[in-house]
């Protein structure tokens, strides 16, 4: 502990510490997760890729006038391209609701931060009237 804490009687430090440095390393470890989230399903990098063929499968034409060939060709890397596409929507569709899940809940967690010294003398006080009466 710092000497600013040491320095202070323990309620004050508390306090200091709670709203200051606490709430600062609490965003801090809200900043990691949502890094964390955000390159787990590489959003970039599936948009980047998002009409791209899935696991780049697909079938190269050999040329010629072999119409068979090439209609075979065309649509297996249509479909492989369409499953490219539906594969990786739904990958970054879930990638943004866990994304937005994320925030909530970070959301209720800060405000948890911020009530919790509050919640808990009006707990002790509450407790103390229930000795007294």
């Amino acid at each position: 502990m710092s000497e600013v804490y040491e320095k202070s009687p323990f309620l004050l430090a508390y306090i200091k510490w709670h709203y200051g440095r606490g709430l600062k390393e609490l965003f801090a470890v809200f900043g990691n997760f949502l890094w964390f989230v955000s390159n787990f399903f590489s959003f970039k990098l599936l948009l980047k890729t998002l009409f791209y063929p899935w696991k780049r499968l697909g079938e190269t034409y050999e040329g010629g006038l072999n119409l068979n060939a090439f209609a075979s060709t065309l649509i297996v890397n249509g479909l492989m391209r369409a499953v490219g596409f539906c594969t990786k929507t739904l990958v970054m569709l879930v990638g943004l609701v866990s994304y937005v899940f994320l925030l909530i809940f970070s959301f209720f967690i800060f405000v948890i931060w911020v009530l919790a010294p509050i919640i808990l003398l009006g707990s002790v006080a509450l407790s103390a009237t229930f000795f007294v009466i």
